[in-house]
């Protein structure tokens, strides 16, 4: 199924994966999340993570329609429990909203491109890449980890720690800006 051991598959061979079993694929994931915008979500890092994935696919283990779509199941099932460590609550219509200039004035107080661009490069490369990719690209923890290849407690641990070296950094100066 691949050009050569360890590639990645061609294009003809993903696209023919993708006609064979995209529609089963979706139809999974809005079965199991019922909104066609997270289900269109789960089908594509699916299919993402099966290119990925296919040089080391062994069809003698299962058909790959069943493998592709473990994969649907299993990244539903990950939007599924985000939902309910992540509840969505209505807002109270009796409750005034926050200043909205309030907001960006903090914001802008405390935000220096420069200096942030100095605190991540000082920072291990292994720390700086896991919070550009999750604060700069918005990736979650596991697709951080997908995408580099890393257990999931790998790329938390450098979340953890490279945040807490970067308030380290800026600690004394955002004290200093909160009393000046």
């Amino acid at each position: 199924m691949t050009d050569a051991p360890g590639s990645l598959p061609s294009r003809e061979v993903f696209e023919a994966l993708y006609d064979a079993y995209h529609r089963q694929a979706f139809g999974l994931a809005y079965r199991l999340l019922g909104q066609s915008a997270d289900a269109e979500d789960v089908v594509q890092e699916a299919f993402l993570a099966a290119w990925r994935s296919l040089p080391t696919h062994d069809p003698s283990q299962g058909s790959t329609r069943s493998w592709l779509l473990s994969i649907v199941r299993n990244r539903a099932i990950d939007v599924l429990r985000t939902r309910h460590r992540r509840p969505e609550s209505a807002l109270d219509p009796e409750l005034d909203p926050a200043d909205p200039s309030d907001v960006p004035l903090q914001a802008a107080s405390h935000m220096n491109g420069e200096r942030t661009t100095q605190v991540l490069a000082s920072l291990p490369p292994e720390q700086r890449r896991v919070l550009e990719l999750a604060y700069f690209g918005g990736l979650t923890h596991v697709e951080i980890a997908d995408r580099l290849g890393l257990p999931l407690g790998t790329v938390k641990g450098r979340l953890r720690l490279g945040l807490s070296r970067a308030r380290a950094v800026l600690r004394p100066e955002l004290e200093h800006s909160q009393y000046a």
